[in-house]
């Protein structure tokens, strides 16, 4: 049986408390949010933290707030929340969908939102116990010195696999980080880095409060999907966020194509979306915007589908969601709140 290794809990109860506990404690601490990821991955010694900061008594965090401009989600609050509150579903029906398919419903109502945003990177070589690890002498990201996903490359290649980022990026979401110096705003799609390892830019000292989602334009239509083994339980293996804005000729204002589980951080295919900006999109603009994303993706061996099968399905999902979001009937009847 796998079993935590000892720490000290300190459960602050406010923002000031838990960043100051924070800059204390340093690289000595983590932050316990939900727990989802941080509990299994220290029982496996991912993580061997002296100090967990639980942010569950700190109900600043844990607040939905919807103005005029959009909607101000603390970082605690649950991925449950986030699926099924009125006020996302309503604005935003996409963030929901995407929320609704994370895990189970157990573990969405202990998961957050913040801590999908900060999911730590994943891959089949890394997250497994201490005993198998030491079986192949470890990778990069823990304890070795070579990636095994590519033995010959220079970074770990582990994948963001955070179903809600796609969403988030697409939507232009920002997120608010905290220290005991200052505040600053950042935009989501500026957070994350393409590296395994040090795959955001969340500075030491630093605490994620909140995620703020822009009121989506007038003819905004979203769809995200997934691809898993089990359709409960189990991290995407390739997620497709788009995001359409259609006049009322159904014209395309806007379109992001955004992938997640391809590459170490989310990645948005520009040249896809930028292929059916101006026009009525049609079949033709569909499969050209659809095999554009399809050799933007070069996924990796480090899951349990094949990376040609996962490749492939980038080509399918944009397809498949293309078709539904251009077909206003189809739209209302599968995405729209």
């Amino acid at each position: 049986m796998l079993t935590l290794p000892e720490f000290d809990f300190i459960a602050p109860q406010t923002v000031p408390e838990a960043v100051e506990l924070l800059a204390k404690h340093g690289d000595r601490a983590k932050i316990l949010a939900g727990g989802t990821d941080l509990i299994p991955s220290m029982k496996n010694r991912l993580f061997e933290p002296d100090v967990l900061i639980s942010l569950g008594k700190i109900p600043d965090l844990n607040r939905i707030k919807e103005d005029d401009s959009g909607i101000t989600l603390g970082a605690m609050v649950p991925i449950s929340e986030v699926a099924h509150h009125p006020i996302v579903v309503g604005q935003v029906a996409v963030l929901a969908e995407a929320a609704q398919k994370i895990a189970t419903p157990l573990l969405q109502n202990k998961g957050t939102i913040g801590g999908n945003i900060l999911l730590d990177t994943r891959c089949f070589y890394y997250n497994q116990s201490y005993f198998w690890r030491k079986a192949i002498n470890n990778c990069m990201k823990k304890d070795g010195d070579i990636c095994r996903v590519a033995p010959s490359g220079h970074r770990c290649y582990a994948i963001s696999s955070c179903d809600t980022v796609p969403v988030l990026v697409a939507l232009n979401a920002t997120i608010k980080l905290v220290s005991e110096k200052k505040e600053r705003v950042i935009d989501l799609k500026d957070f994350y880095v393409n590296d395994g390892m040090a795959f955001n830019k969340l500075q030491p000292g630093e605490l994620l409060t909140e995620v703020f989602v822009p009121r989506p334009p007038k003819g905004f239509r979203g769809g995200y999907m997934k691809l898993r083994r089990r359709q409960a339980i189990d991290y995407p293996m390739l997620g497709v966020m788009i995001g359409l804005t259609l006049d009322d000729q159904e014209v395309c204002k806007d379109a992001r194509i955004v992938l997640g589980a391809i590459f170490s951080s989310p990645f948005e295919v520009e040249a896809a979306g930028e292929a059916l900006i101006g026009k009525k999109i049609t079949e033709k603009d569909i499969e050209k915007a659809a095999e554009l994303a399809y050799e933007a993706a070069k996924p990796l061996d480090l899951t349990n589908f094949r990376p040609a099968y996962r490749k492939r399905m980038v080509r399918v999902f944009t397809r498949r969601l293309l078709q539904k979001l251009t077909n206003p009937s189809s739209y209302a009847e599968e995405f729209a709140a």
